[in-house]
Parts: structure tokens; C-alpha cells; sequence
């Protein structure tokens, strides 16, 4: 993989710095370290970005350096559309309510813009070795996993594969039965559901991944975060979630909400990084 790195100098970016400068020992065929220069922070942002690079290289990963004067979600997403990347890390202060509602979040920012995969590092230090991934029937899913199984594989974590099923038949053709069933049970019968997460598992095991499947019941949003947090995972993964019956307008909301809900680190897979 291709990564990109960012610093602005801050505490948060430079937590941002260390997990993925160890995502990229083990995944990066090359790394950029891009030094975005705010307010007063300039000297630190170089310092942090020098000494990354000089980490990397001393382990045989080739690293460039760039430096961008702005805003950093706009920056970022700037150097992201002028080289191609295949990953880009990113710290989260982790704002909430009023106060990113003013000043804005650029976690969003570069995982709306950015034509990349993200990775947001936000909460406590931790190594990402317990991985769960959301995951819904369709291509994009397949894509979701793909990409984060080449990660997985990487970084040697393992997977848990989460689907959420309503607790109402949103599609007309819905079996009552499924509703309540765990994913053992949807895999045996062959439902629709079963199908898709044999699938996903058999991509995983392709890549020696171990993995495994879940199923919730509920609402998409407050099941994924509430097995991110009962499972102790590392690291959540989202694609672009879409449950049979809802408009594709809530889509994009909802992926926001998981990253802006989350308490841990969140990789937002975009299907076109698939190679």
C-alpha cells in the first residue's frame, strides 16, 4: 500500500503519527508524510514528521516528505486527490455537539473528500489487532473486506464480521424467521443473509485471515457501536452501509454517525481503492 501520513503538530496527530507508522512497517510499499503548518505549530509538525520518516527508513520504507500551508482537512484532502494513495492517516480530536459543529470536523472533511481509504485515529493507544467489520449484502461490502483483509493479513488481527439485522421485514421478500436468527443459524439455512456472510467469510480465508460472523438485531448504528465497545475491537471498519429499504440519501449520514460515535480507531473503505 500506498499511505499517507498527516501532521499539523498537535498531540492528536502525533498519536496519529505512531499507529500509522506502525500500520505502515508492516502494510506501506512506500509512505508520504505530509506537514500541514498551523498557527504556531509549524516546528513541531516538521520535528514529528522528520522523525517518523527517519523511523521508517531505518526499517526500509521509502518516505517523502511534503508540507501544505492551511487548513488541515483541506490540505490533506488536497495532497490526497494530487498523488494516489491507497490509505490515508488521519488523527481525531474527537469533537462533539456544538463545538464541531462550529468549528467543523475534519475527520469528515477528509473521509467525505478525500479519494482514498481513511484511517481515523481517535481514542486511547492501542494496537490494531482485533479488527471488527460492518458489513451488509451487496459489492460494496465485498469491497469493504478486500481492502481490510489485506490490512488484517498485515498486520496479523484478526476479524470479526458484524451484520445488523432489522428487527422489521424491510424488504418484501423478508423470511420472519431470519429476524431473530444468529449468524450460524442464516449461514445453515442458506437465507439471503447466510449467503452474503459465507462469502464474506470465504474472502477472508483467502487471505488467511481468521475471522469470524455475528449478527445483531436492532438499529444499524447503535449495534455496530455497541459490539465495537462489548468486543473490545481495536479497530472498526465501515464501508458504505446500506440496509435494504432505506433511502440511499441516509447512507453517507450514517457513516458519519458510526465515525463521529466511535471511541476507537475507524477505517472508512472507499470501493474504487480496491485493486
Amino acid at each position: 500500500m500506498k499511505i499517507l501520513l498527516c501532521t499539523n503538530g498537535s498531540p492528536y496527530t502525533a498519536r496519529a503519527l505512531d499507529l500509522g507508522a506502525r500500520v505502515a512497517r508492516r502494510a506501506a510499499s512506500s509512505v508520504d508524510v505530509l506537514v500541514v503548518a498551523e498557527r504556531d505549530r509549524e516546528k513541531e509538525a516538521r520535528q514529528m514528521a522528520e522523525a517518523t520518516a527517519a523511523d521508517l527508513e531505518a526499517t526500509g520504507v521509502p518516505v517523502a516528505l511534503h508540507q501544505r500551508t492551511g487548513r488541515m482537512g483541506e490540505e490533506v484532502v488536497r495532497q490526497a486527490q494530487a498523488t494516489p494513495y491507497d490509505l490515508v492517516v488521519i488523527g481525531s480530536r474527537g469533537r462533539r455537539g456544538v463545538v464541531r459543529l462550529l468549528l467543523g470536523s475534519v475527520a469528515l472533511h477528509v473521509t467525505g473528500h478525500a479519494p482514498a481509504s481513511v484511517l481515523v485515529i481517535k481514542g486511547r493507544a492501542r494496537d490494531l489487532k482485533r479488527f471488527l467489520i460492518g458489513s451488509s449484502a451487496g459489492p460494496v461490502s465485498e469491497h469493504t473486506i478486500q481492502f481490510a483483509s489485506r490490512l488484517a493479513r498485515a498486520l496479523r488481527a484478526s476479524v470479526t464480521l458484524l451484520h445488523v439485522m432489522s428487527q422489521l421485514p424491510l424488504a418484501e421478500d423478508a423470511v420472519p424467521d431470519d429476524l431473530g436468527a444468529s449468524a450460524e443459524e442464516l449461514i445453515q439455512r442458506g437465507s439471503r443473509e447466510g449467503v452474503h456472510l459465507s462469502r464474506m467469510l470465504d474472502l477472508l480465508a483467502a487471505e488467511e485471515v481468521v475471522a469470524r460472523a455475528v449478527v445483531r438485531h436492532g438499529l444499524v448504528l447503535n449495534e455496530i457501536i455497541a459490539e465495537a465497545r462489548e468486543g473490545r475491537y481495536d479497530l472498526l471498519v465501515t464501508g458504505a452501509h446500506v440496509t435494504p429499504g432505506l433511502d440511499a440519501r441516509l447512507v453517507d449520514d450514517l457513516s458519519a454517525d458510526i465515525l463521529l460515535a466511535a471511541n476507537r480507531p475507524v477505517l472508512m473503505v472507499r470501493p474504487e481503492c480496491v485493486n
